[in-house]
């Protein structure tokens, strides 16, 4: 071996030697998790985001820039900050959505739906429906018709006519199905209507529906419940909290259960326990209130009424 081999093998070993210890630090570093920015001479640990997406398969956009795999996909050594995400897919709605990155974390997003772009609807039901109810078995759907009410299954088949009213208001605020399934109530600010499902003997000859308007409101109605009896109607106008006993061949009473000292808000009704929590003012403060509606209020509350007509039945003997 000569003297130029061996000063070339000395060469050789010591830039060796001094490459591997230069790159030791940045494998080691990329191992752990840490990324090196040579611009601007600083090492930052990384972040991981997870994407996977319903369907499979979609495209992936990463602060506007095309990511060079689909979902599902794994993006490794992201800088900590937050990123603009977003998936598409042709013939999909896309998806996006801001997602922070962490060090040393992996961030997930892996519930991603999405949904088709619909380019054409089926039609349900052959009338020209103005509303409809769908029932909680979600076996059919009753239409409200220009030319009347009418049932038909859940794809449109099946259409009947129940009846012939087709005096619907301009407008519908809220529809509830009644507890035991015989009546719809319908309502909006000028009013209440109930919709009576097995009224073979109190509609008109061959119809099995019958209609009836049974409030007529001042001020406006902006809520309305079912009790659990399905002969009650607990409604609020204006400030006040209201019970309305419907029935057959019967005039309509209605009772007021509770003045509140201003327009009551958050309400919500109870179908377990016949309650209605709303909130109203109490002592100069607003609070979330419970007004009990079972069997034993109704009991007490129809002695009252019994007691207050019997004082004007006196009064005007």
């Amino acid at each position: 071996m000569n003297k130029s081999d061996t000063i070339i093998r000395y060469i050789a070993f010591y830039f060796s030697l001094i490459l591997y210890f230069t790159l030791l630090p940045i494998v080691l570093s990329y191992s752990l998790g840490y990324h090196i920015d040579f611009h601007k001479f600083k090492i930052y640990k990384t972040g991981i985001l997870s994407l996977t997406s319903t369907p499979a398969g979609a495209s992936i956009y990463i602060n506007g820039k095309l990511f060079k795999d689909i979902t599902p996909a794994r993006i490794e050594e992201l800088k900590p900050g937050t990123y603009s995400v977003e998936v598409k897919r042709e013939g999909f709605y896309p998806w996006q959505k801001n997602l922070s990155v962490i060090p040393n974390m992996v961030t997930r997003a892996d519930s991603i739906i999405l949904f088709p772009i619909f380019q054409d609807m089926a039609k349900i039901g052959n009338v020209e429906t103005i509303d409809s109810v769908i029932p909680e078995s979600r076996n059919q759907i009753y239409h409200m018709a220009k030319t009347g009410f009418y049932r038909s299954n859940i794809d449109g088949t099946n259409l009947k006519k129940l009846s012939g009213y087709s005096d619907w208001p301009r407008y519908i605020t809220g529809k509830v199905f009644s507890p035991d399934g015989k009546k719809i109530l319908y309502f909006n600010d000028n009013g209440i209507w109930v919709i009576y499902l097995n009224g073979r003997e109190m509609g008109k000859e061959g119809e099995s529906a019958k209609v009836e308007e049974v409030l007529k409101s001042y001020p406006e109605v902006k809520e309305a419940f079912w009790h659990s009896g399905s002969n009650h109607i607990v409604f609020v106008a204006g400030r006040d909290i209201n019970v309305l006993e419907i029935g057959k061949g019967q005039e309509n009473d209605t009772v007021t259960l509770h003045k509140c000292g201003k327009a009551p808000r958050g309400l919500y009704y109870d179908n377990n326990n016949d309650s209605l929590y709303f909130s109203d003012i109490r002592n100069g403060k607003d609070c979330v209130l419970r007004l009990d509606l079972r069997e034993k209020f109704f009991d007490k509350l129809m002695q009252r009424v019994k007691k207050e007509l019997d004082i004007i039945y006196e009064q005007k003997k």
